[in-house]
């Protein structure tokens, strides 16, 4: 049996101090905010004005693609900025030191979903979990049906469950765990997301409060290495580090599968994990928030997880979420009377959908440098110089807003995410038809890995930008030729060259290399767990003593409110 390092793998990945961070919006990004807001409305007046517009369906499918990015970036600024970090409840703290001293004893199961991931790995996770302070009990729910996880189980000292009826994916495994345990609280790790020791003792508090369903904690994935790995992980950054702390201001947090703890009642008042979409987190959510229970985010890296680091795990995890967003956007009733969303968590939820449809605005984009060099198709009527004055501006102080806020970002999230694009968009037309897909797991190991076939959309885009490239070098020689507006458009062509050509490549070596790839994820996975966690502060002895004196005097358990 194999067992996992007690020491760092050598390049595995970096220090805690390179973990996510929560910083309050300095005055500076609130400053950045607000030009953008101005040059955002001097771009749209200019790109809705009659005298400028060129050919109409150009400029229509221009409209739908800038509206898109438009309405996308003042919905994250909003949610962003109304997150002001602000010390946690006095209860939470009561909560944390009873627990601490054992005065306090919650039945908790641990769940760890398994389908067919390498052994290696679980064992990490399966060890992180059962070594977590306060007394708890670990599940493997294997739907693998392997007897070596079995066995892996039994020798480490955790339970094990398996189902006879393999139906409705990762929310039916759970369903089926549920039926057969009894805790108060549920806590939920994918496979490979390692937990720190101080999990529980850093989340669970926040249930103090009877009224919250669910706490999420964030994913990280520190040891992201490649392309794909990098550009996965630094996207999701801006998700957990900017968008989920401010949604906990409008009670829209919701559940992302993994790092997660449910209260039970909640979870069996809606019939356990929502099985009518192989999105369960989302659409779980969705269902408790109706029900009016709320929900928490915790801004503290309580886990680390392997992040996709291969085209086909990266485009699976993406085609899900997307295919999750889209069905709660068209069928997730976020019009309906009757049910007890706030008109804040409807609006939250709405973006989720119109999130991904960005991709459908990178698409289009993506042509208009063949369409103007191959067509001589424009979707503006003006002289060049009037357009860069108010295009240029708008561009630069979007990406701007999300650099100052983060502390940079890396080129290679604009590569995954623009070769997720397609992936989007196909998930798109399948929610809006109502087609089912099957559940697969994003990182379980594979058996083999698809070549350029799996990229035949950004081959063809390839191509197309291609060609348009030689042909506007062709025109920069020509008598007439308007050499401004030519080399702007063989400038994008040659960007998404670059970009296209960087996602086929990658696709075409990811079959020779599935072993070194293997190793690399056994390695980050021990690293997870060997590498120190950063020390955790806590309320002083007086803000705790206060909380208690106030929950004793008004005659109450300590830390829970009805």
């Amino acid at each position: 049996m194999a067992t996992d390092s007690t020491t760092a793998p050598e390049d595995a990945g970096p220090s805690p101090a390179h973990e996510p961070t929560w910083r309050p919006i300095q005055r500076s990004t609130r400053l950045a905010v607000a030009v953008a807001l101005a040059v955002t409305l001097f771009y749209m007046i200019f790109l809705l004005n009659p005298a400028y517009r060129g050919n109409v369906w150009v400029w229509g499918l221009v409209l739908f693609a800038e509206g898109i990015t438009i309405l996308n970036a003042l919905a994250m600024w909003w949610t962003v900025l109304v997150f002001v970090p602000r010390p946690d409840p006095p209860e939470v703290y009561a909560w944390r030191r009873q627990l601490l001293a054992g005065q306090l004893k919650p039945t908790i199961d641990v769940f760890i979903t398994v389908y067919g991931e390498p052994i290696d790995i679980v064992l990490v996770t399966i060890r992180a979990a059962r070594d977590m302070r306060i007394e708890h009990k670990v599940w493997v729910l294997d739907d693998g049906d392997s007897d070596e996880v079995r066995d892996a189980a039994a020798a480490e000292g955790v339970g094990y469950l398996r189902r006879s009826e393999h139906q409705h994916a990762k929310a039916g495994n759970i369903n089926a765990a549920l039926g057969r345990t009894s805790g108060e609280f549920i806590v939920i790790f994918d496979a490979d997301h390692v937990p720190s020791p101080d999990f529980l003792i850093r989340a669970l508090p926040h249930m103090q409060d009877r009224g919250v369903a669910f706490v999420q904690t964030p994913q990280a994935f520190p040891s992201a290495r490649g392309l794909v790995a990098e550009g996965a992980a630094e996207t999701q950054k801006i998700f957990y580090e900017l968008v989920l702390p401010g949604r906990n201001n409008f009670d829209a947090v919701f559940c992302v599968g993994t790092n997660v703890i449910f209260r039970r009642v909640a979870l069996e008042q809606i019939g356990g994990m929502y099985t009518a979409s192989n999105s369960e987190d989302i659409w779980t959510s969705i269902e408790l928030h109706k029900l009016g229970w709320r929900s928490w985010f915790v801004p503290e890296v309580l886990a680390r997880g392997l992040a996709p680091d291969s085209l086909l795990s990266y485009f699976k995890q993406q085609f899900r979420w997307a295919y999750g967003a889209f069905e709660v956007m068209l069928r997730g009733g976020l019009l309906r009377r009757g049910t007890r969303l706030t008109v804040d968590q409807r609006f939250q939820y709405s973006l989720a959908g119109l999130n991904y449809l960005l991709s459908l605005a990178a698409l289009i984009l993506m042509c208009l440098p063949a369409v103007y060099l191959l067509f001589g198709l424009s979707p503006i009527r003006s002289d060049i110089n009037v357009w860069i004055i108010h295009y240029a501006p708008f561009y630069l102080l979007i990406m701007l807003v999300t650099v100052m806020q983060l502390g940079g970002y890396k080129p290679a999230a604009v590569v995954t995410s623009l070769a997720a694009a397609p992936v989007h968009v196909r998930a798109l037309i399948m929610a809006i038809f109502k087609r089912k897909v099957r559940w697969t797991v994003t990182n379980a190991g594979p058996r083999g890995l698809p070549g350029v076939e799996l990229v035949l959309p950004h081959v063809i885009l390839l191509l197309l930008n291609l060609v348009a490239l030689a042909v506007g070098v062709t025109m920069v020689t020509l008598r007439g030729t308007n050499i401004v507006a030519v080399g702007l458009s063989i400038a994008w062509a040659a960007i998404y060259v670059l970009v296209l050509g960087r996602v086929v490549v990658e696709a075409v070596v990811a079959p020779h290399v599935i072993r070194e790839r293997r190793e690399r994820r056994k390695k980050a996975a021990a690293w997870s767990r060997a590498m120190p966690w950063p020390a955790r502060s806590d309320a002083n002895d007086d803000v705790v003593n206060a909380a208690l004196t106030e929950s004793a005097d008004a005659g109450a358990p300590t830390g829970r409110t009805s």
